[in-house]
């Protein structure tokens, strides 16, 4: 019941649920008191129907103000815990668990319809060159900036998450090699065009990316696969970074 009327009070708004709750205590105080005045006929009708008209009409809003104000509090406060629990708030992409979670139900389906997909393994190079040289600051801006263009380039069917300190993964469902390569470089150019800034410098970074691409029969765990696009993306660290290694799977 107390969330059926949560669920109204969203959906009206503060001011639309005060000015309901008015109009129904009026409407009950006025046929109580009217009911009363036939049930008692000494008590004076006129003055019975005045308070039971007034009473509500002061009182409701000063109790129904607050009331639905903590409503929308309350609302806001589990929505930002539901994003905390999901999203990862620096990149505003999904957390390892999420990810995770959002891959393994992608698999499953890959695995059910026996379609192509890709996973990707990337990691910022240098990044920690950054954060020393540069501070902090702008290696969470360097984060940022990565989270939107993965957002700028993925599709909607897509999964991706911040799954490490400076390691993001991509689930592609729907993907051949060939198209997961294209998404790769796609990536990579996006990558070198971007920038932050520094005091007056300019910093670019790179990424490398391990890329590992299935077809849904006869695969393993979701792990498994990561693991292969995460010793693909070591070895595009090994060939000298900011590249993508490819690898297809059975």
């Amino acid at each position: 019941m107390m969330e059926k009327f949560k669920q109204l009070v969203l959906k009206l708004g503060q001011s639309k649920t005060v000015i309901l709750l008015t109009v129904v205590s009026v409407i009950s105080s006025v046929s109580i008191a009217y009911v009363t005045t036939l049930l008692i006929p000494t008590i004076k009708a006129s003055t019975s129907m005045m308070m039971a008209f007034l009473t509500p009409l002061i009182v409701t809003p000063l109790i129904a103000v607050p009331f639905t104000g903590l409503v929308f509090q309350l609302h806001a406060l589990e929505t930002k815990m539901r994003e905390l629990a999901t999203f990862d708030e620096l990149t505003k992409l999904h957390n390892r668990r999420a990810f995770l979670e959002k891959a393994e139900f992608a698999l499953q389906l890959a695995k059910r319809e026996n379609q192509h997909f890709c996973v990707l393994m990337t990691d910022l190079d240098l990044f920690k060159l950054v954060n020393d040289q540069y501070g902090h600051a702008t290696g969470d801006a360097v984060l940022a900036l990565f989270g939107q263009i993965t957002k700028q380039i993925s599709r909607a069917s897509d999964v991706s998450g911040r799954t490490g300190g400076e390691e993001f993964s991509f689930f592609l469902p729907s993907t051949t090699a060939e198209e997961g390569e294209v998404f790769a470089n796609r990536l990579h150019a996006a990558v070198r065009q971007a920038s932050v800034d520094y005091k007056g410098l300019t910093i670019h970074f790179t990424v490398s990316i391990g890329l590992a691409a299935f077809t849904g029969k006869n695969l393993g765990q979701l792990d498994g696969l990561l693991q292969m696009a995460d010793q693909a993306m070591y070895q595009a660290k090994r060939l000298g970074r900011n590249q993508t290694v490819k690898v297809v799977g059975l």
